[in-house]
């Protein structure tokens, strides 16, 4: 569908959509409609401008906007632009179309969202910072915080190009973002796994002994399974935080009051 019929948008009109959306793509999020609020706020200077400020229209077409929407934050700009994209031709069908394709495309960028930034990208950088750290260096930081801007800057501009290039910017390259999102979990998942075994350090500090032989328990269960403590540690806590009312903050003090306790009574080295 081209975006050159109906109303063409300037670089203006997308900026100000954009800048909008940035400030409130989470804030007024909900449980019936989750992301619509922001969405309908941030694309009105551009509804307003295609349909000609014609209210009882717009509420109409808000209407339809203001559905269940849920995708990950960052690839919503490349949704946005593809689904002015369409409401720029004025169509008779065109806000049905938009919003066909917004729901379409939600979930598969949400993955694809979810493994490259939250999962890989902060998950890489960060344990590249930890480990940079430990040596009493800061430059993983500042590695971090690039890839950060990066990302920043790629779907800032994502945006724009979305718009620029219509429906096809999103569903010709379908197959190529799946191959992206299946390498992406692969990678985070394997990075994950290195952590828990060289950044968790969880050591028994109990000993026992067998005649005239001492034996230590961190020594005797790491020989019968490398990394044990640290292993059943991560398990513990991630099944902790499937329990009913817990939260992350809550699981952090808990894991600080217990390993006191344990060191305390010598449990733990």
């Amino acid at each position: 569908m081209s975006n050159t019929q109906g109303v063409l948008l300037t670089r203006e009109d997308l900026k100000k959509v954009l800048h909008r959306y940035l400030w409130v793509r989470q804030s007024p999020f909900n449980y019936e409609t989750m992301q619509s609020g922001g969405w309908v706020w941030g694309i009105d200077p551009a509804m307003q401008k295609i349909y000609d400020g014609d209210a009882d229209l717009l509420e109409k077409k808000y209407d339809e906007h203001f559905r269940f929407y849920n995708s990950h934050p960052w690839m919503n700009n490349l949704i946005m632009g593809a689904v002015l994209a369409i409401e720029s031709t004025k169509a008779p069908d065109a806000t049905e179309t938009a919003i066909n394709l917004r729901t379409a495309l939600m979930g598969p960028l949400a993955g694809l969202g979810d493994a490259l930034i939250w999962v890989l990208a902060k998950n890489i950088m960060s344990a590249i910072a930890a480990y940079m750290a430990l040596d009493g260096s800061t430059i993983g930081i500042w590695m971090a915080l690039l890839v950060q801007w990066a990302i920043w800057a790629i779907f800032y501009r994502g945006f724009f190009t979305a718009y620029d290039q219509g429906i096809s910017f999103v569903t010709d390259r379908r197959q190529q973002l799946d191959h992206l999102t299946e390498a992406a979990q692969i990678v985070g998942l394997a990075v994950v796994g290195a952590m828990v075994a060289s950044t968790v350090n969880v050591k028994f500090g109990l000993t026992f002994n067998i005649g005239e032989l001492t034996k230590n328990l961190n020594d005797l269960l790491d020989s019968i399974f490398p990394h044990f403590g640290n292993i059943v540690t991560v398990f513990l806590v991630y099944w902790g935080l499937n329990r009913p009312k817990m939260t992350s903050g809550r699981m952090v003090v808990i894991v600080l009051i217990v390993t006191m306790l344990l060191s305390v009574i010598t449990f733990l080295a």
